[in-house]
């Protein structure tokens, strides 16, 4: 097979593996290839619902003047039915899962998630492709990226945020501290360097943890790094290293969530470290 396919494959086979209370949650789930949004629409209805769709949809261009060809897109349509209509089809009645349940079980099982060993699958937007009284159909979008940083950044030799969370490290800008100052009469400004000042650096994803023990250990870690005065070297996922970085500000930016296929323990996060001497 190829690539592609694999890729399609794999995200298929995420779908199907989601359950709820022990069962699986869809019913159907495949790989289709038609781009148009009304006959793939048409045929997911014709699926036993709560039934999914996986598009290979093109690539995205990173840079439109030089034709830069990007990153490769999946469309994931999914569906929900209640043949009693009203709200059902969207907010489900307690015994079936409605549309928007469905999209967070899809959200939570595919955004950040690694697939084919360097390939992180990323939401890019969603919308209603289809409604009727006892049908909705909603449609996501994601973006493929390869992933070059999978060792996991380190601060002070240790892998804070655990190996197998996603964490992504942003580096700030360096920045002098300066004086300005003229003279009347006199064209030109002179500028006095007072030297340099710290720089900020980010960590931001997922904290992942096979259970929320294991979860707890990994946040406890980071605020003990918090706590700690003292300034340490930092290295990221790319070999850079950071030296003198203090840990500043442990923040969980969403609630924790269990994904849906593994049951592991997800907790969206940032850290923030400042470099003292750059």
């Amino acid at each position: 097979m190829s690539n592609l396919g694999d890729l399609e494959a794999a995200v298929v086979g995420l779908i199907a593996a989601i359950q709820s209370g022990g069962s699986a949650v869809f019913r159907s789930a495949s790989g289709f290839s038609d781009p148009d949004r009304k006959r793939s629409t048409a045929h997911l209805r014709r699926q036993v619902a709560p039934a999914a769709l996986v598009i290979y949809s093109g690539r995205l261009r990173t840079d439109a003047a030089e034709s830069v060809v990007g990153l490769e897109k999946l469309t994931v349509l999914v569906s929900a039915e209640n043949l009693r209509g009203r709200d059902d089809p969207r907010t489900g009645d307690g015994t079936w899962h409605g549309g928007f349940e469905l999209l967070g079980f899809t959200t939570t099982a595919l955004d950040g998630v690694l697939v084919q060993t360097d390939r992180r699958l990323i939401a890019i937007d969603e919308q209603v492709a289809y409604a009727d009284e006892t049908h909705v159909v909603y449609e996501q979008r994601y973006a493929v990226d390869r992933v070059a940083e999978l060792a996991a950044p380190t601060f002070d030799g240790v892998a804070l945020a655990g190996a197998g969370s996603l964490v992504n490290v942003v580096v700030g800008e360096v920045k002098a501290e300066t004086q300005t100052f003229a003279f009347p009469g006199i064209d030109g400004v002179y500028r006095h360097h007072l030297g340099m000042r710290s720089r900020p650096i980010v960590w931001r994803g997922q904290l992942r943890a096979s259970s929320d023990a294991a979860l707890n250990t990994i946040e406890s870690g980071i605020e003990a790094a918090v706590a700690n005065p003292g300034a340490f070297t930092m290295v990221d996922s790319w070999s850079r290293s950071f030296a003198d970085c203090v840990c500043e500000r442990f923040v969980r930016t969403k609630p924790r969530r269990r994904h849906p296929t593994r049951g592991d323990a997800l907790q969206p996060f940032e850290v923030h470290f400042a470099q003292l001497n750059v």
